[in-house]
């Protein structure tokens, strides 16, 4: 032990909060693993019975609170979007491609998420229209997935102008013009 520093343990911690609170917890556990560079440790008390709110283990220590776990981020399997599944009314589609045609089982076609047009499956966490914690995808992440969906459709067209300029069976009109610049 070095000079000022004191080390807690589960029963040193549950004498402690049994003085301030009157209940003693049913069970301790350090929160994230014990990392001894760590410059403070959380535990987490499991109690029977719900102590008062808001007391202070050691007189120097933070507020306790009730610990809140975190709700998984909802992903629908039905449709593949960033919402509960439980009221989708949207068409089933593939997990793979996002086509609404067929299912995961036979796709063939190249991965692409639907909800973003990135070369990535619906529910990958690099998914840039992939909610966080702190709620929808920011703003600027949004008008760039649609930046890039205008793109892909500009350069699909400009592509399809060349196959069609390019190809051996031109219409009549078109021929003339390309007669006249030889």
């Amino acid at each position: 032990m070095e000079q000022g520093l004191v080390y807690i343990n589960k029963t040193i911690l549950a004498d402690e909060i049994e003085r301030v609170c009157s209940e003693r917890p049913a069970h301790l556990k350090l929160n994230g693993g014990n990392k001894p560079e760590a410059p403070h440790r959380t535990w987490l008390a499991y109690f029977t019975k719900a102590p008062r709110r808001g007391f202070r283990v050691f007189d120097e220590s933070g507020i306790v609170r009730s610990y809140k776990k975190q709700q998984p981020l909802e992903f629908c399997k039905r449709c593949n979007g960033h919402h509960p599944s439980k009221y989708c009314s949207r068409a089933p589609s593939c997990a793979n491609c996002g086509s609404t045609n067929h299912g995961t089982d036979i796709c063939m076609a190249a991965t692409k998420c639907r909800n973003y047009g990135g070369p990535h499956r619906d529910d990958s966490r690099r998914c840039l229209a992939r909610p966080t914690r702190s709620g929808a995808p920011a703003e600027e992440i949004a008008a760039t997935v649609g930046r890039i969906d205008i793109d892909l459709t500009s350069s699909q067209i400009t592509e399809d102008n060349m196959i069609f300029e390019n190809s051996q069976a031109t219409p009549v009109e078109d021929a003339t013009a390309v007669a006249s610049r030889l």
